[in-house]
């Protein structure tokens, strides 16, 4: 029996659909006869998410909204059912595996002759030299699981978006729905900022910031903080989104400044600095070609972009946490730099600091360890288990033959080029960065297949924008290689790209997928 992938997509999903709720039926009439509750129950919650499994656009709603969304309230607002993020590992499993049924079917026979994208070979190498590491290196099998787990917990999310034969309209209506995600940040960035900060404040507990717990539906608690930078990171990507589209006509100015404000006022509130970084990141992305090309524009766009960093800056130095009290902007400026760069470690933690974490590693590498310095040492070397204690950890690793420079209790994960370099070498970095460069491209060329489709082009400048945001947060963050929210995001991103890239091969080789706005045969659901 088929739930889908008929040729019209229909007949045999209704009757499978069909026999399935029967069967069911029968099954919660004889238990409950039984008297099994527990059982019962199981069924009850089987039934719809057995039927939920065979529709690849719910699950592909699922793992927008979950992951970008629910996971992230659940763990602040109702941290009892904060497992439910582990739901979207095996939600993007179930879309690789449809993927892998459709691309057998006959209607998509032609699709599947196609070039497989740019973006998921660079994505497969990354996956396969990973797992190769963790074999032939000291080998741990919590390490490896745990590594695992972090790296690749919805890269399947990729995987299918860039395989499966999605209706056009489904992949057209993702940019809209990241913007609507965009918009809604602000009520629960507000909510956190009126109620969860004062909480933060009272604690009154050394190296507790406060507005760190401001992180929309990007996951904090209020004990620890979450993750600001991440929401700031996706604000600026939806924005950059927005420009793009105004600049081609697609929304109005009115509209643009409405849904810009919207989404400026969590980005100053939390006061990830970053967020400066990233401004100018995106605004190069969107104008840097002006500068030759039309460089009147440029100046404009160069004002404009001036105004909001200078804005962003004299907002988080005004409002910056007691570490910088009574400073001035150039002196908060320099501690900023001095903070994040030039210490080794930050003061009173004994964590390794930003710029610490890649000195540490590059003291404890070189040509007297080149198969590490290559290669790393394995994934998962630099993370703790939940629950575990880091110094314990450590000993174990010396104890099992482990490099002892391996010293997680310093942090030295504490950014995603760290992680990297220590768990998978320059190698392992060079195919991160190369994943994101292979999309940056691809992304800027597929702009003139879609001449006449503003839309499309605004997102994959968005996406554009996105690269080389996501390329600043491996050096400030390690959210790339642990954070579900932020990997999310990005595999978003990467899968938006890879899906009109492969739909461009296709037409570029004249198979039955035409240019434009032609669609794919439609599954069910």
């Amino acid at each position: 029996m088929r739930l889908n992938f008929d040729p019209d997509g229909s007949t045999q999903s209704v009757l499978g659909t069909t026999l399935l709720i029967g069967l069911s039926g029968i099954a919660i009439g004889w238990l409950a006869s039984e008297g099994e509750p527990i059982y019962l129950a199981a069924l009850v919650v089987a039934i719809p998410a057995l039927v939920i499994a065979a529709k690849p656009v719910w699950l592909l709603w699922i793992a927008v909204i979950g992951g970008l969304v629910f996971s992230g309230l659940f763990k602040l607002y109702l941290p009892q059912l904060q497992a439910f993020r582990w739901i979207l590992a095996p939600v993007s499993v179930l879309l690789v595996l449809h993927s892998v049924v459709a691309l057998q079917t006959a209607p998509f026979q032609a699709a599947r002759r196609a070039d497989v994208p740019t973006i998921i070979w660079w994505a497969l190498a990354f996956l396969l030299y990973s797992v190769l590491i963790a074999i032939i290196q000291p080998f741990l099998a919590d390490r490896l699981f745990i590594g695992f787990k972090g790296y690749f917990q919805v890269w399947g999310l990729l995987f299918a978006l860039a395989l499966f034969p999605w209706p056009v309209n489904v992949l057209d209506r993702l940019p809209k729905v990241l913007v609507a995600v965009g918009l809604l940040q602000l009520p629960v960035v507000l909510h956190q900022l009126i109620f969860l900060v004062p909480k933060r404040v009272a604690l009154a507990q050394p190296g507790v910031v406060p507005i760190d717990v401001v992180a929309g539906t990007f996951g904090a608690t209020v004990e620890t903080g979450g993750a600001n930078a991440a929401l700031n990171a996706f604000l600026v990507i939806i924005l950059a989104g927005l420009v793009a589209a105004r600049d081609l006509g697609v929304i109005s100015w009115a509209r643009l400044c409405i849904f810009s404000l919207v989404l400026l006022i969590p980005i100053l509130s939390n006061m990830a600095k970053v967020s400066v970084l990233y401004m100018i990141a995106a605004f190069l992305v969107l104008y840097g070609r002006d500068l030759i090309q039309r460089p009147l524009r440029f100046l404009a766009a160069s004002l404009a972009a001036t105004v909001l960093v200078v804005l962003l800056v004299a907002a988080y130095a005004m409002n910056s946490a007691g570490e910088s009290s009574g400073k001035s902007l150039q002196e908060w400026i320099m501690f900023s730099y001095q903070y994040a760069v030039e210490d080794d470690v930050v003061s009173g933690t004994g964590y390794l600091s930003r710029g610490g974490v890649l000195r540490f590693w590059a003291e404890r590498h070189g040509l007297g360890n080149l198969k590490e310095t290559l290669f790393g040492h394995g994934m998962g070397f630099t993370r703790v288990a939940d629950n575990a204690d880091p110094f314990r950890e450590t000993v174990r690793f010396a104890n099992q033959g482990v490099v002892s420079d391996i010293n997680i209790a310093m942090g030295i994960g504490g950014t995603a080029a760290a992680a990297l370099l220590w768990e998978l070498g320059v190698i392992g970095l060079l195919l991160a960065v190369g994943l994101l460069a292979s999309t940056y491209f691809v992304a800027g060329r597929l702009e003139r297949d879609f001449e006449g489709m503003p839309e499309r082009i605004a997102a994959l400048r968005a996406s554009r924008a996105g690269m080389a945001i996501i390329f600043i947060t491996l050096w400030h963050k390690h959210s790339f290689v642990f954070d579900i929210h932020y990997q999310t995001m990005l595999m978003l991103l990467l899968g938006y790209v890879a899906y009109w890239e492969r739909r461009a091969l296709i037409s570029h080789r004249g198979n039955a997928v035409p240019r434009g706005n032609a669609t794919h045969p439609a599954p069910s659901g």
